[in-house]
């Protein structure tokens, strides 16, 4: 549980980062690279890892809740209007402080979840928890620079857009700490966490960052440096699950025997 709070933490930090790299140019060309990463690394813990964990432990619940936590987040994203992680074209008119503030407290929300997904991937093995950990990593940066944008033409100062941001950003250790309590402690209810967790983030993947892409390169020969860049980012994170079940299947066997026996 260490390692996992460690890392949810580290994702909180991420909402410092508007503050040393605040500019949309910048911001524009980091995206090309970094959101193709996040997707392939999304899919990978998805279509290897989550998906396959949630029907052997749960089966059919495992199912309906894969389907549900899809869904669960697509309604979010609209009911919230900011779980969508790329704020630019809609952010140039929310400059009033409480349009701001409503950023904030859906922020807060999807953080909640990010760490649920965060605390669930870590009680399957720490490789599948840092591997996810680092998909939400890819794919907060450019969130958390455009989030750290609107607060500071909604008018707060660069230290109070930080620390809202980041006050905002700590949800996710707080639902890193609670897929723990809740996977640990009631039985036969990790299967459905994983489902959920699934679902989540083959939203983020297929439902928000990946039309992202397709739009900003329709067309144009860079959509091929985006695809190879997904495809990569997929590669390299299956192998290291892979890597991770021949290092830790014996373990996580028991792991998970311990969880149902709880």
């Amino acid at each position: 549980m260490i390692l996992a709070l460690i890392a949810a933490l580290s994702i909180a930090l991420l909402s410092l980062v508007g503050i040393f790299f605040f500019r949309e140019s910048a911001l524009a060309k980091a995206n090309k690279v970094i959101l193709p990463i996040a997707v392939g690394t999304f899919l990978s813990v998805v279509f290897f890892e989550l998906i396959p964990e949630a029907l052997h432990e749960a089966g059919t619940l495992g199912s309906i809740a894969i389907a549900g936590g899809f869904l669960f987040f697509y309604l979010l994203s609209h009911l919230l209007r900011t779980y969508h992680h790329h704020h630019g074209e809609h952010c140039h008119d929310e400059n009033t402080k409480s349009a701001a503030s409503l950023i904030l407290v859906g922020d807060a929300i999807h953080n909640f979840a990010d760490g649920i997904v965060i605390g669930t991937a870590f009680l399957i093995n720490p490789t599948v928890g840092i591997v996810t950990a680092i998909g939400i990593a890819l794919h907060e940066i450019p969130q958390e620079i455009a989030e750290f944008g609107v607060l500071r033409r909604a008018g707060y100062s660069p230290k109070k857009a930080a620390a809202y941001n980041f006050i905002s950003a700590s949800t996710v250790v707080v639902g890193t700490l609670a897929a723990f309590l809740i996977g640990t402690h009631a039985e036969g209810v990790i299967g459905i966490l994983i489902g959920i967790a699934a679902g989540n983030l083959l939203y983020i993947a297929a439902s928000d960052i990946l039309p992202e892409i397709h739009n900003e390169h329709a067309g144009s020969t860079t959509f091929w440096k985006s695809f190879i860049a997904t495809l990569f980012g997929m590669i390299a994170m299956t192998s290291l699950l892979m890597w991770s079940h021949e290092q830790f299947g014996h373990e996580e066997e028991i792991h998970t025997e311990g969880l149902a026996t709880h």
